[in-house]
């Protein structure tokens, strides 16, 4: 059986994600796993590029008859993370190796100064996370992100990634919902109806192994929680107060999944202020005097 690298993480079933979009993404999620992708139009497809760039003037850089992008000095890259946030990219979304790579192209660039970081979606998948906290470690140039909906795996990334956070309004954007959920679908009775009799045998040496599922399948969750949601949820907790050090950790909601409203989110400290997309370039091209100073 062919299974994918979406489908894998799928299957694996633990996401930083926004709790109310879960019911939106659930039969999505289903109809991509069991082939009926009737849903999924051309006009669903990933965007041609993840990556723009944009001269000091805010100019857009358009490619020459070659396809090539000639970046004059002082340009700045803006990058999008938009929609679910998985490890691994398909035909119809951008993952996180392929952002970070694109994060990782203009941080080496040498004729830009620094990164707009355009994000806007629910979270994704625990495993989408790794590599923006390892570009994060390793960056060279400022990032500014700039977020509409920034929740979970997306306010992670976004995090990790960013030297000064921006909400680019104040009406619609929406930043929070630090926790994790794990979520899968028990079709035993499915199965069975069919006339389906699984059985799972494990080794008398292996007593631990599939047992936390075990547990959970028979409505017993505390193994889960405490060998995989638990320590995940208070390693995102410690991330934001580390990259928030200003943070309101005790204003009600916060560490605990709540999202937050723009001018909310400034109050508490979680961003830093509400901006447009002219405005976090102008930042970007701040940060970068200064840190050439």
């Amino acid at each position: 059986m062919k299974v994918n690298k979406i489908a894998s993480e799928i299957l694996r079933g633990e996401w930083f994600f926004h709790p109310e979009s879960i019911q939106s993404y659930a039969p999505i999620a289903y109809n991509y796993m069991y082939g009926n992708n009737t849903q999924l139009r051309v006009d669903d497809a990933r965007p041609q590029a993840v990556f723009t760039a944009y001269t000091s003037n805010g100019k857009l850089i358009r490619p020459d008859e070659n396809g090539q992008l000639e970046i004059p000095k002082g340009s700045i890259a803006v990058i999008d993370c938009v929609g679910v946030l998985i490890k691994y990219g398909d035909w119809c979304t951008y993952g996180a190796l392929e952002i970070v790579n694109a994060l990782k192209f203009a941080d080496d660039h040498p004729n830009i100064i620094g990164t707009v970081f355009n994000v806007d979606g629910p979270g994704g998948s625990v495993a989408s996370v790794g590599p923006f906290i390892e570009f994060g470690k390793n960056k060279k140039k400022p990032v500014v992100a700039l977020c509409d909906f920034a929740a979970s795996a997306h306010l992670y990334a976004m995090l990790a990634v960013a030297d000064y956070v921006m909400a680019d309004n104040n009406v619609s954007a929406m930043i929070g919902s630090i926790g994790v959920v794990i979520t899968w679908m028990d079709n035993t009775k499915y199965l069975e109806e069919k006339g389906y009799k699984v059985h799972n045998i494990y080794a008398d040496e292996s007593e631990d192994k599939g047992k936390a599922y075990t547990e959970a399948m028979k409505g017993n969750y505390d193994i889960v929680k405490k060998d995989l949601l638990n320590p995940a949820a208070v390693q995102f907790q410690e991330f934001v107060k580390f990259k928030r050090p200003e943070l309101k950790v005790k204003h009600p909601g916060l560490l605990t999944g709540k999202t937050f409203g723009a001018d909310e989110s400034v109050e508490i400290k979680l961003i830093d202020r509400v901006g447009s997309m002219t405005e976090a370039k102008q930042m970007v091209q701040i940060l970068s005097e200064i840190k050439r100073k």
